[in-house]
């Protein structure tokens, strides 16, 4: 989520479009400002599944916003399907029909509360995809949120770190409880993919330095695994947006969190590339954050906080970048995914 505990309204219309049909309109791939909104008012016009110019090995990232079974204990969150296991189970399959548009090799996924719903999701929505899921449980005891991989790709190592950075100026430290990394074969590089889910609310002054420690614990894990040889990519919901380059809204970030992760190595010649600077500046958006709380999709309530990073041995092998925006936001999760195309060899 963009905002912590700042959760879409229910509304009654809507929830009852996805219940009874599990579907979302379809309009297409790119922000164009020709398709037609989804409700009276909005700016943003649901895109069609994307189509891929080029084929390769792809990987993805996807807040799934609060992908859980609606079973006790569910933290102490609040969200639509809470306590709901049947309309829990209805958004782990519309979850899984964002999915299987994206036609990814590797997907890194947000908010997911255990491998039992990952399972519901492979053997459900994703039957036959040959997908194998991967989590490793965090330490957010409050919304018991973790983070996954699907992956059609070999694995061969996973974990989290644990590390904690200094917090400001003081003997206080902060870390990730919300991350996870794999290590594995991608694009015929060796590569870690490091997920992470930093603190919500990108504007709040009082958590600045609870993100930028966050961030500095990815940049020493990323400095470690490019050390040892191995490409880099980090991914997920940074919940901050990029210094360097303005989302839609032009966001502009209060923090050092996007510059801190992407000086990853001891060099400019390592540094990490976020794939937002790859699309046009009108389809930099991946989440969509009601201000407001009127229900429609106002200009300057979609913006990027969810990023994915780069070292450059996977930069160059970069053949398509796609910010897919093929359903609404207010129907299945807030977030829209990511997918990088590489060339295979």
């Amino acid at each position: 989520m963009s905002r912590l505990l700042s959760f879409r309204p229910r509304i009654t219309l809507l929830l009852l479009l996805v219940f009874s049909a599990s579907g979302y309109a379809c309009s297409s791939s790119t922000t164009s400002t020709t398709g037609t909104p989804t409700a009276t008012g909005d700016v943003f016009a649901v895109q069609p599944p994307p189509t891929f110019r080029t084929q390769g090995v792809r990987m993805a990232v996807l807040n799934t916003e609060f992908m859980f079974d609606g079973e006790d204990p569910d933290g102490a969150a609040d969200f639509p399907w809470k306590a709901n296991p049947t309309a829990a189970n209805a958004h782990i399959q519309r979850i899984g029909d964002v999915i299987k548009m994206l036609h990814a090799d590797v997907i890194v996924l947000e908010e997911v509360e255990n491998r039992t719903v990952l399972e519901r999701l492979i053997h459900g929505p994703l039957e036959g995809m040959g997908y194998l899921p991967y989590l490793v449980p965090g330490k957010d005891t409050f919304t018991r949120q973790n983070m996954a991989i699907l992956s059609k790709i070999p694995i061969d190592e996973v974990g989290r770190t644990d590390e904690r950075a200094p917090l400001g100026s003081g003997n206080d430290t902060y870390g990730i409880s919300k991350n996870i990394w794999a290590r594995l074969t991608l694009a015929g590089v060796p590569t870690t993919i490091i997920g992470v889910h930093y603190l919500a609310i990108p504007d709040n002054a009082e958590r600045k330095p609870q993100r930028e420690a966050q961030a500095e614990v990815t940049r020493r894990l990323a400095e470690q695994e490019l050390a040892a040889g191995r490409a880099v990519i980090v991914a997920g919901d940074f919940n901050d947006f990029d210094d360097q380059t303005l989302d839609r809204r032009g966001n502009r970030p209060i923090t050092n969190v996007l510059a801190t992760v992407k000086r990853a190595g001891p060099g400019d010649a390592d540094d990490l590339h976020n794939v937002l600077a790859d699309v046009p500046q009108a389809e930099r958006f991946s989440n969509f954050y009601d201000r407001n709380n009127n229900g429609i999709i106002n200009e300057g309530e979609l913006s990027a906080i969810d990023h994915i990073l780069l070292s450059p041995a996977l930069r160059r092998k970069v053949t398509e970048v796609t910010y897919v925006h093929s359903h609404d936001p207010r129907l299945v999760t807030d977030h829209f995914p990511i997918v990088v195309t590489f060339r295979p060899n």
